[in-house]
Parts: C-alpha cells; sequence; structure tokens
C-alpha cells in the first residue's frame, strides 16, 4: 500500500488540521469558496493522541467519533468546519446545519472579538462571525448531477439575500462528475484516489503526498490501518444487521466496534463474530 486512503478518519484529520499544512486548508477553502483564508487557526488540531483515545476506548465514543472527522478552523474574516462521511448516515441534513450553526453560536460574547458601543459598552453579537462548512460526501445525496452544492440564507419570493454573508454551507459529493473548476476536479480525484494531473496545484500535491505511506511514522501506519479496518467492520456489521431485519439502534453497532476494536480488530470471519443484541 503506497498511501492511506484520503478518505481515512487520520489522513483526513492529518492533511487539513496540521499546523504544517495551513497551506493546504486555505487553498481547500479558496477552491470552494472563493476567499482567502489569512492568518489561519486550527481548532481542533490533528494529534494521533486523539487516535488513542478513540482505539482505547477512552471517552464518549460519538463525542470522539466527531473529533476526529471534523475540522475546525478560525481565520481573520470568518470561521470554517468541514466533515467527511462517506457512508449514508440518518439525519446528515440535521447535523451538516447544526456543526456550522454551533460553531457560529459559540463566537457569541468571545473575548477579543467583539466591538465597543458608542457608550462604551461591548457589542456581545458583534462577535459573532461568518461560518462556511463544507461536507465532503461519498455517496449521492442529492438527486441531480452536481458535484458542488452551496446554500445561502436566501429569501426566493424577493430574490434578496441579508445584508451580510454570514452563513454558507456547501455539499461536495466524490460519487458525481460535474464539477465547476478545474481545481474543484483536482480535489475529486484527491479524495478519490485518481490519478492526480501535473496541472494540479503545488498544495493538493503535497496533500496527496502527506498521505504517502513512506511519510507517515510507524504509529500512523499502524493507526491508519486499524482505522481502514473498524470502518470495514462498520459496514460489515451494519449489513449483516440490515440482511438480518435488525436495526442499527438495536444491534448497538458502535459499542460492538468498541468491542473489537479493544479486541485488536483482527476478525478473520467478520460476519460470525457479529452480535447484535
Amino acid at each position: 500500500m503506497n498511501q492511506i486512503s484520503p478518505t481515512n478518519d487520520l489522513a483526513f484529520k492529518k492533511v487539513f488540521a496540521s499546523e504544517e499544512n495551513k497551506d493546504i486548508l486555505q487553498g481547500f477553502i479558496n477552491d470552494f469558496f472563493g476567499i482567502i483564508a489569512e492568518d489561519i487557526e486550527i481548532l481542533s488540531p490533528y494529534s494521533i493522541d486523539i487516535f488513542k483515545k478513540w482505539i482505547a476506548g477512552g471517552g464518549d465514543i460519538n463525542e470522539l467519533r466527531q473529533t476526529l472527522r471534523d475540522i475546525t478552523a478560525s481565520f481573520k474574516t470568518a470561521d470554517f468546519v468541514s466533515e467527511l462521511q462517506i457512508k449514508k448516515s440518518a439525519y446528515f441534513d440535521e447535523r451538516s446545519l447544526y456543526y456550522p450553526l454551533k460553531r457560529f453560536c459559540e463566537n457569541y460574547n468571545s473575548f477579543g472579538k467583539m466591538q465597543m458601543s458608542p457608550d462604551g459598552k461591548p457589542n456581545l453579537y458583534s462577535s459573532l462571525r461568518p461560518v462556511y462548512a463544507l461536507n465532503i460526501l461519498g455517496y449521492n445525496h442529492f438527486n441531480d448531477d452536481e458535484a458542488l452544492r452551496i446554500f445561502e440564507l436566501y429569501d426566493p419570493k424577493r430574490n434578496k439575500s441579508p445584508n451580510k454573508e454570514l452563513l454558507r454551507i456547501g455539499y461536495f459529493e466524490l460519487t458525481k462528475a460535474k464539477i465547476e473548476t478545474e481545481n474543484q476536479q483536482y480535489w475529486r480525484d484527491y479524495f478519490n484516489k485518481g490519478e492526480l494531473s501535473p496541472n494540479a496545484p503545488d498544495y493538493i500535491k503535497k496533500a496527496r503526498g502527506v498521505i504517502d505511506f513512506a511519510n507517515l511514522n510507524e504509529e500512523e501506519r499502524n493507526m491508519s490501518e486499524m482505522m481502514e479496518k473498524a470502518a470495514a467492520t462498520l459496514q460489515a456489521e451494519k449489513d449483516y444487521c440490515y440482511l438480518e431485519g435488525i436495526s442499527a439502534g438495536e444491534a448497538n453497532i458502535l459499542t460492538r466496534i468498541k468491542k473489537l476494536i479493544e479486541e485488536g480488530l483482527l476478525p478473520e470471519e467478520t460476519l460470525q463474530q457479529v452480535v447484535c443484541s
């Protein structure tokens, strides 16, 4: 294996949430939203310790899972969040709104970002900043051929937008080929492990280099393999439970996956080892 998958949780986090890769994140934001993200601060930085905690089973598994899959950053004029979702998930539309709106609200009354009113008092709402969100999807989410959809606050009856651009939420479907720009095509090729054009920007080539197996340390290599096995086992258990007519809730899949990881994540015959209770 020359590379770990770009959609591996560790790869996604390492590429877009490492201090040394801020240029990749800046290019990523610009390619989809057309804005220059200056003075980027990564709010959910990559750390191998996050993955160790998940493998060890420490903390809340859902919270850890979200931490692994999300990118949260702040820059000079706005905030950015991104999430990777390869398989269909119940209530994803709701979740895709929750995290950017949560980030928007978290800036309320934020020290150092507020402006002063004429009477010398801080204006609490002045600390609220625009939020840009991009969801990377590995399945068909919308019933059309467009790979990218970006939604904004808008009044369709009067053809009006708010005075300020406060929220933009994008969905980039890797399964679709109708692309708006060359750079977005390069990103699609990157995530789909396709051949990367020599004309691709340097920061996308750098992203490809980051996930070369030779550029990972031994701990990252082992962890990435475990993450791949965890994802495969999770999908196998979901498929098994579906075939058996058992709901995901009844199966308590995450608990079972956690147990498999603690046992070494090396099931020889996955379906035979499934426990649905």
